[in-house]
């Protein structure tokens, strides 16, 4: 029997979270392009259609799944779908998340810590909790969440919910990939430096090319960047990482 192709996600079943702008977008088109089935998860219900269309003019296989990824129901709707559809998942991407701004801790609401944590955390435990039993019927599944530089350093140009969000993911990532190991899941996670998306490019220039001229390789990263490094994790040669994350940050940070 020959053996499989380490590299090919082809035929594979792919759910990418956040998938309707920036290293979302560019994973879901990515792995499309590499022959996976996409669901394209998120809220904006024009955006995922745009994409959806894109994605299957260009011969691809994918849906569109509207959805709030910080509410149960609707993740659990979401998992149910694609099993639907297409009877299994291979591959899950938890790119959804977010940030406010970044006061000091006392200017820090109630509403903004549990709205960041929802965001960047939470959104990570609902959906694989979802999807795990679906990977273990195959013994086969592997899980990448998107964690961030600030998650590493604690930098104080990010808000606090973000940042602590973002070091959560962290955790989470490898307490999972402590237990589902026996059941030949991965779980990864890849934390990003800044990327030019259009959440960040809410940000003067100005501010970006200072945020650029700090890093090594004196520039911002493109989601395009972190799609190819997602597509890694999420393939079959990469089965024997697992817990790790890979930090995406021209630089930036070097731990």
């Amino acid at each position: 029997m020959a053996a499989p192709e380490l590299s090919s996600i082809d035929g594979h079943v792919a759910i990418v979270t956040g998938a309707t702008a920036g290293i979302g977008q560019a994973c879901a088109e990515r792995f499309a392009a590499e022959g996976a089935k996409v669901a394209i998860v998120g809220r904006n219900r024009a955006a995922g259609e745009r994409i959806l269309g894109e994605i299957q003019n260009a011969g691809g296989e994918a849906l569109f799944l509207a959805g709030e990824c910080a509410d149960a129901g609707d993740m659990r709707e979401v998992a149910s779908a694609v099993d639907d559809a297409w009877g299994r998942v291979d591959i899950l991407v938890n790119c959804a998340g977010g940030f406010l701004d970044a006061p000091d801790i006392e200017d820090v609401t109630d509403e903004m810590w549990a709205k960041g944590l929802d965001w960047n955390i939470n959104t990570k435990f609902l959906i694989t909790r979802e999807v795990v039993p679906l990977m273990k019927r195959n013994s086969y599944g592997r899980v990448v969440n998107i964690s961030s530089v600030a998650g590493r350093t604690g930098s104080r140009n990010a808000s606090l919910d973000y940042a602590t969000g973002k070091a959560a993911v962290v955790g989470f990532t490898r307490r999972l990939a402590a237990e589902l190991g026996p059941s030949g899941i991965t779980v990864n996670a890849v934390a990003p430096g800044l990327v030019r998306s259009p959440r960040v490019e809410r940000h003067s220039e100005e501010h970006l090319a200072q945020r650029a001229a700090s890093t090594p390789v004196r520039r911002l990263g493109t989601p395009a960047e972190l799609a190819h490094a997602i597509l890694y994790l999420s393939t079959p040669g990469a089965g024997f990482t697992t817990g790790a994350v890979l930090d995406v940050n021209g630089g930036a940070w070097i731990g």
